[in-house]
């Protein structure tokens, strides 16, 4: 069977649109997505022989609520904070946006310069979720 310009046209046309309507069918709702929580994590250190090093926090499942968005995670992972160097020379900070978390307590752990600092810290399903280590402190705040 030949295709004309014509047909051939019109079947591309009609097999973009096809695959158009199926990846947005794929989508889902917007709610899940909506309601997907961050933890806003704010490192202060010191610079380390003149310059700021980053931080790794990890962050650890303790008890997650049921009925989590299908889209959050539930698993061990690591949240990087990228630290600046403040305009005394010394000071360093950083702050960072975890992945989707699924609600409930979660363990966060950073290793500082003066040490391991760790804490558990409540992530709710609505609102914020925000906490801050500080270089020299234990846990967070």
């Amino acid at each position: 069977m030949l295709l004309t310009t014509s047909r051939k046209a019109r079947l591309f046309v009609l097999t973009a649109a096809a695959v158009a309507v199926g990846s947005l069918a794929g989508c889902g709702g917007g709610d899940d997505a909506s309601k997907l929580m961050h933890t806003m994590v704010k490192v202060d250190s010191i610079t380390q022989q003149g310059s700021c090093e980053d931080v790794n926090v990890k962050v650890s499942p303790v008890q997650i609520l049921p009925d989590a968005p299908k889209m959050s995670n539930s698993k061990e992972f690591i949240t990087p904070v990228t630290l600046t160097k403040g305009a005394d020379g010394v000071s360093c900070s950083g702050t960072a946006a975890s992945i989707p978390m699924a609600p409930g307590k979660w363990k966060f752990t950073a290793m500082l310069p003066s040490g391991v600092a760790t804490c558990e810290h409540d992530v709710p399903a609505t609102g914020e979720s925000n906490l801050s280590f500080k270089d020299g402190e234990s846990a967070c705040q």
